[in-house]
């Protein structure tokens, strides 16, 4: 008896490494985006410029991103192009950035190819101790098989 119960907790743990659920994989996800969007310091320009084409296959060929930064304009980034533009700039007048994410909720819809994610973001930036936070509301399709970012927006500047 010992040893079926023993194989069946095996096997079931053994099928969700094998197979993860959705949200893991989301949450996987949005871990990976975040650490390609950090900059080192002292980074080759070259690494950098590697960042932003990784960053970029973490969001859907005509992903929209809606974001307002304290201290800059509202910005609306349309499509891969503009995001790569976008993302290409803000690297290259970076030394450093971490980014962190906290209070990530995530839920699948009940078709399984679509999800919301709300998260707070926090950014250090250039060696600061005081970071830039971010409330952030996602979008995510499954594309191809594979979660993408469809939709980013900010829900409120929560401080500086």
């Amino acid at each position: 008896m010992l040893a079926i119960a023993l194989a069946l907790v095996l096997g079931i743990g053994g099928f969700r490494i094998l197979f993860p659920g959705d949200e893991r994989l989301i949450r996987k996800l949005l871990a990976e985006a975040a650490q390609s969007a950090e900059v080192k310091p002292n980074d080759n320009p070259l690494f950098k410029l590697a960042g932003v084409s990784e960053l970029d296959g973490f969001f859907s060929a005509d992903a929209v991103l809606k974001i307002d930064v304290p201290g800059a304009e509202f910005r609306t980034i349309r499509g891969r192009d503009d995001l790569l533009q976008a993302v290409t700039v803000a690297r290259a007048g970076l030394q450093e950035a971490k980014i962190q994410l906290h209070e990530v909720h995530v839920a699948v819809d009940p078709d399984k190819q679509s999800a919301t994610a709300q998260l707070v973001a926090s950014a250090y930036i250039n060696g600061s101790s005081d970071p830039m936070v971010q409330e952030l509301k996602m979008r995510l399709g499954k594309i191809d098989r594979h979660w993408r970012i469809v939709q980013v927006e900010t829900v409120k500047d929560r401080g500086m």
